[in-house]
């Protein structure tokens, strides 16, 4: 069972390296391991030793702190990120990042209402 720490830390990596729009096989590659090595890191199977996350942390242009600080102090994102399972983490991520880019307030508003009557629908229709 991995530790809960380890699947904090593996979630802001695969977080981190989703805003970068890097692949597995990127960061693997520029870590000098295999891409499965990095979902194991990023699933908290394996733990990141400090000077591989050193490394990490270069590579994706964050201070080591960002793997552990409170959730507050990482940014709404990472808040956010930690709520979802691994396979909703990409699209959990494109839709906070699509929707960050609406200025207009009446629009966001009115996503949020449509994204919330489908929620509630597809509640309702599982089984």
């Amino acid at each position: 069972m991995p530790h809960p720490i380890d699947v904090i830390v593996g979630k802001r990596i695969r977080l981190r390296r989703l805003q970068l729009s890097l692949s597995q096989t990127d960061l693997g590659q520029k870590l000098g391991v295999a891409f499965q090595q990095v979902q194991k890191y990023e699933k908290g199977t394996n733990r990141v030793s400090c000077s591989r996350l050193y490394e990490i942390s270069k590579i994706l242009d964050v201070p080591v702190t960002y793997f552990f600080s409170a959730s507050g102090d990482a940014g709404i994102e990472v808040a956010v990120a930690e709520q979802f399972d691994v396979p909703e983490l990409k699209d959990g991520f494109r839709l906070m990042s699509a929707f960050r880019q609406i200025q207009n307030n009446a629009v966001r508003k009115n996503i949020i209402a449509l994204v919330e009557t489908v929620a509630t629908a597809a509640k309702a229709d599982a089984p």
